[in-house]
């Protein structure tokens, strides 16, 4: 909700604390950043101190750093309490999976919850354009935050109380978990190269010609390089048996990797088209940020209706059909916004577009989440989580990077005379990309997906199979160990006058069998073996 608000009110922000103009998108660039850095590894920390402990701490941080947000005086104020901000969410989106996944048995209670889990982040982001532009064109931007920290912490002492004690039985205390089973070296390796490669990313986005800078170019270098070798680290700490902070064994399994793909490139298309379509509102078309942010009711509309029905469709229709089915319902809404004009009506083609584009994102993140809680174990859910969420926040970020460097690369060299024509030449090459994004997900699910089957479904008893009866039954074999020695049909003794090891186990085991199964007389079973015992005393007393 607090990025919603922040790009509705945006320029309204930029002009009170006077955020230079190469700096206008970092404080909304520096969130994603910091939560996509650290995701990881407060997940791996979640499981070890509990989902619990970690959400109320993050959620308590949150309400501070919101209330901070309102009270900055200045740009480099707002950047930092943003970037606070990010790490806060950090703590509180893996430890969401593992709470959901130790509250909720599989069936219709875990599926509601993961999927009013995955309407909340872009509903709330929804919402926030909505009352962003209201309160920055009445009682002034501030007060949305100083509200939504209101907001936030009575959740915050409800959660308290409301949420679930979660724990899981180690033989060690938890500091000295800390210390020998978190991979904190993976997590310096993996934070620090996604964290240069996200500054990259930003100041691509702020200024396309910023990636021909010598710095930036070798920060690109060396987070790539980083990441590159994050892999063999995972492999070498696994080889050895240490702990692994994103073990290679986790993309082995096709769910969870085309998951993970899925919702990069899904939630590099919602945020693409939202910010974009906010732009096309102020920008080409010149509305206020009120008018503009009432137009997203479409969306929130069509959001809330897709979780309703989502919740009875989850457990009873395949994933990939509902994943590319919802994939090509949303590939329709950077369509339309590309081939709208600049004074094309609001219903003729926006509203629609609004009211399409959050189809996919909010089925996928709800189905990859109940595909995770079913493919991991219980005390792997939070770093899971982290991994799943990870790359949520880093298509955000990619995302938002390349369509901003494509839409000025294009309005630089367009050959337009008005300012809006041209503005709309680079936002229509930009939908276009996200067009593409959007075609992507629709591959991955395809494939990734193929083998899914049904999500969400109860755990059903298990029911005891009998064995198949052998062809030599019951009654066959008690009628040949009471013939008399020498008989055809009797079975083969040795000296001591008792049968041999294997066929008297073997004859005893048909017998259980039979009692088992309710084939003959358990009773009658009984006296014929306790006869044939005795006949064998007998003959090794004569003997």
């Amino acid at each position: 909700m607090g990025s919603g608000i922040l790009i509705a009110a945006l320029p309204r922000i930029a002009r009170d604390v006077n955020i230079p103009d190469g700096l206008i998108l970092w404080p909304a660039a520096v969130y994603a950043l910091a939560a996509g850095c650290l995701l990881h590894v407060f997940g791996a920390i979640g499981d070890i101190v509990g989902p619990k402990s970690m959400w109320v701490v993050g959620s308590f941080l949150f309400v501070v750093f919101t209330a901070a947000v309102g009270l900055a005086a200045t740009s480099m104020q707002i950047i930092l309490f943003r970037t606070c901000l990010g790490v806060a969410m950090s703590m509180c989106l893996p430890t969401t999976v593992s709470l959901i996944t130790n509250t909720f048995p599989r069936g219709q209670w875990r599926n509601t919850a993961f999927a009013m889990n995955g309407m909340a982040q872009p509903l709330g982001y929804a919402l926030g354009l909505v009352l962003g532009g209201i309160f920055t064109d009445t009682i002034g931007w501030r007060w949305s935050y100083y509200i939504m920290a209101v907001i936030n912490f009575c959740v915050s002492v409800a959660s308290i109380w409301s949420l679930p004690t979660v724990t899981h039985p180690f033989k060690k205390e938890w500091t000295r978990q800390l210390r020998e089973d978190v991979d904190w070296v993976g997590a310096i390796i993996l934070s620090v190269s996604l964290g240069m490669l996200m500054y990259v990313l930003g100041m691509a986005t702020s200024d396309h010609r910023n990636l021909k800078k010598t710095s930036n170019i070798a920060l690109l270098s060396i987070s790539l390089v980083l990441l590159a070798g994050f892999p063999f680290w995972m492999y070498w700490q696994a080889k050895h048996d240490r702990p692994a902070l994103i073990p290679n064994r986790l993309w082995r399994q096709a769910t969870f990797t085309s998951a993970c793909l899925g919702v990069f490139f899904c939630w590099a298309s919602l945020n693409g088209i939202e910010y974009f379509t906010t732009l096309f509102f102020q920008q080409v078309q010149e509305l206020p940020a009120l008018e503009s942010s009432i137009r997203y009711f479409s969306q929130i509309v069509m959001g809330t209706s897709v979780n309703i029905v989502l919740v009875y469709l989850i457990s009873r229709v395949r994933v990939v059909v509902l994943t590319v089915a919802s994939a090509c319902i949303t590939l329709v809404s950077p369509a339309i916004m590309a081939s709208v004009g600049v004074d094309a009506s609001y219903w003729a083609g926006p509203c629609w577009a609004l009211f399409l584009c959050p189809v996919n994102p909010w089925v996928l993140f709800s189905i990859s989440n109940l595909l995770i809680s079913d493919a991991l174990p219980a005390d792997e859910q939070s770093q899971a989580g982290g991994v799943f969420n990870q790359f949520a926040q880093f298509g955000n970020s990619v995302g938002l990077a390349i369509t901003a460097v494509i839409a000025a690369s294009v309005t630089e060299h367009s050959n337009e005379l008005g300012d809006e024509t041209r503005l709309m030449d680079g936002f229509r090459a930009a939908f276009w990309a996200i067009f593409a994004s959007t075609g992507a997900v629709i591959v991955i699910s395809a494939v990734g997906f193929r083998k899914a089957g049904v999500v969400g479904q109860k755990d059903k008893p298990q029911t005891r199979l009998r064995k198949p009866r052998r062809k030599n039954s019951y009654p066959t074999q008690v009628a040949a160990m009471s013939l008399p020695d020498g008989h055809a049909g009797s079975k083969p003794c040795r000296p001591d006058g008792n049968e041999p090891e294997q066929s008297r186990s073997s004859s005893i085991d048909t017998v259980i069998r039979g009692i088992d199964t309710g084939q003959g007389d358990a009773s009658q079973g009984g006296t014929q073996k306790r006869e044939y015992k005795n006949k064998g005393k007998e003959e090794k007393g004569k003997q």
